[in-house]
């Protein structure tokens, strides 16, 4: 928003300001039409599909304010992607799908930073597997994302595994069913991402969209870990996972491009650390990013990362002292679940 310190900030707070105010005023005037209308507003609507585009453009500035709360402007995407039915249709302009893919990304990464659903319906058009209508033309959703749209259907079919197992947790009922259906999620995610190996070749050169790619890959593997089998931070898979993902992400040098899209699974790999080796090449890595990437929510993400780093080692040292690994480790996760419900950082 600042052109990496260059703009005036004054000036953009003034238009961002203006920008709220005709977006409130566009939204009075559709729940006015909705509600004298009996047919409801009409779909397809070029003013409300640019009315969207706005939200969603929006929140990508909000999203890179140091205190931006972006879930109320995810909650309006909504309210006008269910308006305009695009959910169940692909939007026809080309702006138009723009704000639609950006939707579809950020409310499923929004829901993994909350540990909750995402606010889009389940048979939304854009969850359902199609790399050739989504990735193969323009805009493509892996070029605008860094991740391949069959790879974001897997990390929303995560998302609502991870609650499924949560709310029977709560409920103190069996979820092997739950289990079931994950071991048959890790199955087809493995053989979608068959040609991942996690090593960047020494003898050829990758393209840096495809390490980011790997990045997103992993980190759906290390999800599907954590918080559907719920391993620990210290398991083999989860360790092992967590430096697969940091040996791809030391190979995207700042500033490369695809690298603008990397704090997300950065993040979530960072809070895995447990070394001091590790956590240190994390701190060096946030570091390099901010250096460059100017954005406040990622001195934030690190904040939060220490937290998390912090419950973790006390859950640890509880459990030590107890001489029974497990109740605290999870009570630690309880903790870490309940501070991300609660933030309001979100960094994509």
């Amino acid at each position: 928003m600042l052109n990496f310190g260059l703009g005036n900030v004054s000036t953009a707070a003034q238009r961002q300001q203006r920008m709220l105010r005709t977006i409130g005023q566009s939204l009075h005037t559709i729940d006015a039409a909705g509600s004298s209308e009996t047919g409801g507003t009409t779909t397809h609507n070029i003013d409300h599909e640019a009315l969207l585009t706005a939200v969603v453009l929006q929140g990508v500035v909000v999203a890179q304010s140091a205190d931006g709360v972006l879930e109320p402007h995810v909650k309006c995407a909504s309210f006008l992607m269910q308006t305009l039915d695009h959910f169940h249709q692909v939007p026809q302009s080309t702006l138009a799908r723009m704000a639609v893919q950006r939707f579809a990304m950020v409310d499923v990464m929004l829901a993994i930073s909350r540990q909750r659903r995402p606010y889009a319906p389940r048979n939304f058009v854009l969850h359902q597997p199609d790399p050739e209508r989504w990735d193969k033309t323009e805009p493509s959703f892996h070029k605008m994302t860094g991740c391949p749209q069959p790879l974001m259907c897997f990390l929303v079919r995560i998302s609502h595994l991870a609650c499924d197992v949560e709310e029977r947790l709560e409920q103190a009922v069996s979820f092997n069913d739950i289990l079931t259906r994950a071991y048959r999620l890790e199955s087809d995610l493995r053989s979608w991402g068959s040609g991942f190996t996690g090593m960047v070749p020494e003898e050829r050169v990758r393209p840096p969209l495809d390490i980011l790619t790997e990045c997103f890959y992993w980190t759906a593997h290390l999800l599907l870990a954590r918080r559907v089998f719920r391993d620990s931070t210290r398991s083999p898979r989860v360790q092992h996972l967590t430096h697969t993902c940091f040996g791809l992400m030391d190979q995207l040098s700042t500033g490369c491009g695809p690298d603008s899209s990397l704090p997300q699974p950065f993040y979530l790999a960072a809070r895995e650390a447990v070394s001091m080796e590790d956590r240190a090449w994390v701190r060096q890595k946030h570091e390099s990013m901010t250096e460059y990437y100017r954005e406040q929510q990622r001195n934030m993400a690190m904040r939060l990362t220490q937290r998390v780093w912090d419950i973790t080692d006390e859950a640890e040292l509880t459990d030590s002292i107890a001489v029974q690994a497990g109740p605290a480790v999870s009570n630690g996760d309880d903790k870490i679940r309940a501070m991300d419900q609660q933030s309001c950082l979100f960094i994509f």
